[in-house]
């Protein structure tokens, strides 16, 4: 059976609330250059209020994926939707001390089509080339797991993009942004297509947009 081409599935990248608009592009040229697949983007929408956490004054971003789920995938004409917000976003987690509110990068369901990712905590203390590498490394962490990918755990494989960030943006920043070669199978296997095989991203053009 001859693969198909990556770029005929889409992505579509949503902007939700107030954003990082100088986010858009790079995050567009990152994904594009991983997966090959085409990058489109949605007109602004507001975040939703039921996905409002008002103990903690955040968005559970659990609710802004059934949100974009319901709302926005339909008729869209996108096969992937990834929503991207500068407000700080959250997931319910259960500790030895009970039930918390844990502050996240991004969040996907596994085998699903949507994905939201957060610039809130990716920003801090960060030049605008950091905050790019962080958000395209991010966004297709979670598009990984969109497209069916499980985390992948421990120092032989700690440079894979599906390897578990822990809470931690040091765990981000070390790592290459690529594929492992088994997760690139997976998902060739899975959409029948056939996706770059990279071992480094050029990140001056996905941060500029200049070869």
């Amino acid at each position: 059976m001859v693969a198909g081409e990556a770029s005929s599935f889409t992505v579509c990248i949503q902007p939700l609330g107030k954003h990082d608009k100088k986010l858009l592009a790079p995050l567009a040229r990152g994904i594009e250059q991983l997966y090959g697949f085409e990058v489109k983007q949605l007109a602004r929408r507001d975040l939703p209020d039921s996905a409002w956490y008002e103990p903690r004054k955040r968005y559970r971003a659990d609710k802004l994926l059934d949100h974009l789920a319901a709302e926005v995938v339909p008729g869209s004409g996108c096969d992937y939707v990834v929503g991207l917000t500068a407000a700080d976003i959250s997931i319910a987690k259960e500790t030895d001390a009970g039930e918390v509110d844990w502050g996240i990068f991004g969040l996907a369901y596994i085998d699903s089509q949507v994905a939201v990712v957060s610039s809130f905590r990716i920003r801090r203390k960060a030049s605008h080339k950091k905050v790019v590498q962080r958000a395209v490394k991010v966004t297709n962490h979670e598009l990984g797991h969109s497209l069916g990918l499980e985390h992948t755990d421990g120092p032989v494989d700690g440079d894979c993009i599906m390897n578990d960030a822990g809470g931690t943006i040091r765990t981000v920043d070390t790592e290459r942004g690529t594929l492992c070669d088994d997760e690139r199978a997976f998902i060739e296997a899975k959409l029948g297509v056939s996706l770059p095989e990279r071992s480094s991203l050029d990140w001056r053009w996905i941060v500029k947009g200049k070869k």
